[in-house]
């Protein structure tokens, strides 16, 4: 498993453009997101920390007749809440920060990203680069709000299991 972490994701570009074309998802949102909503360093931080649920609290939860549904909906599902919004967070910032998985999957600029725009405005505006900055700045507003938004979540959820006890 760790070995996927050791993959650079360009590796599997190939794949994944089939994939999308197979699925007749070239120029749409789904493949600008979906390859980016599991990703080894998310699944990671995920089973390491559900290595940390003590195995007396699924005890407890079966003597007050909680299946494992009703376990993992009741008691998993709000003890992970901060170590799931980071790892939500993470893949938002990658999947926005992307510039080569976006050109290669969409031909109409309707669904360009941010950074494809900025690398055209650079090309256009090479003499007035107070501009392309402005635009720079405007492009990185949301990954700052999300910082300054969750950044309790963020923190609890990646300290999260390094404490034993």
């Amino acid at each position: 498993f760790l070995s996927t972490l050791m993959v650079p994701w360009e590796v599997t570009i190939i794949p994944n453009f089939q994939t999308i074309r197979t699925l007749g998802w070239i120029d749409s949102y789904q493949a600008l997101t979906v390859p980016f909503l599991a990703t080894a360093v998310g699944t990671f931080l995920l089973r390491q920390h559900f290595m940390t649920i003590p195995h007396e609290l699924r005890d407890a939860a079966a003597i007050d007749g909680y299946g494992h549904w009703r376990f993992l909906l009741y008691i998993v599902v709000p003890l992970s809440r901060p170590i799931m919004a980071a790892v939500a967070i993470f893949g938002f910032l990658q999947a926005w920060n992307q510039y080569l998985w976006p050109l290669l999957v969409t031909n109409e600029d309707t669904y360009r990203t941010v950074q494809i725009g900025l690398q055209k405005l650079a090309s256009q505006e090479i003499d007035r680069l107070n501009v392309v900055f402005a635009g720079t700045v405007i492009a990185a507003i949301p990954m700052f709000a999300l910082l300054v938004l969750f950044q309790r979540q963020i923190i609890r959820g990646l300290t999260a299991g390094s404490i034993k006890g």
